[in-house]
């Protein structure tokens, strides 16, 4: 059962007002927005899903490998799934995004004197993730549960701002998707370790287009 303090921490660390940044950044959404791949509300909850399978299969396994390995006190598995997932950004922008946001988080997490000198360096937003988690009370499934949840929230948001879609078309968008955040995540807890990662050369083109893109809202 959930208790009241660990609710209370996933609605801190999955809040869109978490001072991370995460509203400057768009994962490549916005280029393909720009680009014509993403124009109206079915076409954008293909693109979600299908950068859902990538949460499924990278960001929410290693998560909860992190939260087990921090918990444990193994700094060197800690050092080497962060070292996997900033490896697995494939483009300049999805690495930069990573990095800035975990910095920030780290500045968060040092601003409550929490200690984070068992991060890696530099780290990976994940394993800032994992440790805000734990020290807000949030067990691992939680966390990735509310990372999934902040990100769909992030990439909504993005639409909003960029797409002709009006409040009522994200929101029937958002309880549409929320079953599948489930399902991802279920689907990352029984992966083995051979099983991590997963190529998506959409986003990949987006992002790496999205670098010279004329005019944007965007950091990524």
């Amino acid at each position: 059962m959930t208790t009241d303090n660990e609710l209370l921490g996933l609605l801190q660390l999955a809040s869109p007002s978490l001072p991370i940044g995460g509203f400057a950044w768009s994962a490549g959404l916005e280029s393909a927005i720009e680009l014509g791949w993403v124009k109206n509300d079915a076409q954008l909850k293909h693109w979600l899903l299908t950068m859902l399978q990538g949460l499924a299969y990278l960001d929410l396994p290693v998560l909860l490998r992190l939260y087990d390995a921090q918990k444990a006190g193994q700094n060197e598995v800690v050092a080497y799934w962060s070292d996997f997932i900033r490896a697995s950004r494939e483009t300049r922008e999805l690495l930069f995004e990573d990095e800035q946001q975990a910095l920030a988080l780290v500045r968060l997490l040092k601003g409550q004197g929490i200690e984070v000198n068992g991060l890696p360096e530099p780290p990976a937003l994940m394993s800032v993730w994992a440790l805000a988690a734990q020290s807000w009370g949030l067990s691992a499934y939680t966390a990735a549960l509310g990372f999934a949840w902040s990100w769909l929230e992030n990439q909504l948001a993005v639409a909003a701002k960029t797409l002709p879609l009006g409040q009522t078309s994200i929101q029937r968008l958002l309880l549409a998707l929320k079953p599948e955040l489930i399902r991802a995540l279920a689907l990352a807890t029984s992966l083995d370790d051979d099983q991590l990662g997963l190529g998506l050369p959409g986003q990949v083109q987006a992002s790496a287009l999205h670098e010279t893109q004329y005019s944007r809202l965007f950091r990524s």
